[in-house]
């Protein structure tokens, strides 16, 4: 009965020893993601250029990102509101969940409200 009891804790110890490294792991990860996101977006703001960056959920709005070499970024969740695009060049950059509400676009054209992941416009009239 002791060796098993022995046993099982030595079972549950290591259980939570696992799991809790798997914890610090992630949360180095999101730290060290953190810091990369503001370090790029320091990079992008200083020479209008950050390609293949991590920008994941970036706060981006209201700001002139005109001519700004974006290619190949990770802009998924980033907030673009009311910031200006125009000419940029996004080539091969992940947008998903991206919010480009009133962002003025590469083209020069406006995103309508609630542009998550693309920028839509309204049609000429």
């Amino acid at each position: 009965m002791f060796g098993k009891t022995i046993t099982l804790f030595l079972v549950v110890c290591c259980f939570i020893s696992i799991n809790s490294l798997a914890y610090d792991r992630s949360s180095r990860n999101f730290a060290l993601n953190a810091f990369n996101v503001k370090r790029n977006i320091d990079t992008l703001l200083r020479t209008n250029r950050c390609v293949n960056c991590y920008l994941a959920y970036a706060k981006l709005s209201g700001i002139d990102l005109t001519d700004a070499d974006l290619r190949g970024s990770n802009l998924i969740g980033t907030t673009f509101i009311r910031a200006t695009l125009l000419r940029a060049n996004l080539a091969g950059a992940k947008l998903a969940g991206a919010n480009f509400s009133g962002a003025q676009w590469i083209d020069g054209s406006i995103c309508r409200v609630g542009s998550i992941g693309q920028c839509n416009r309204d049609l000429p009239q």
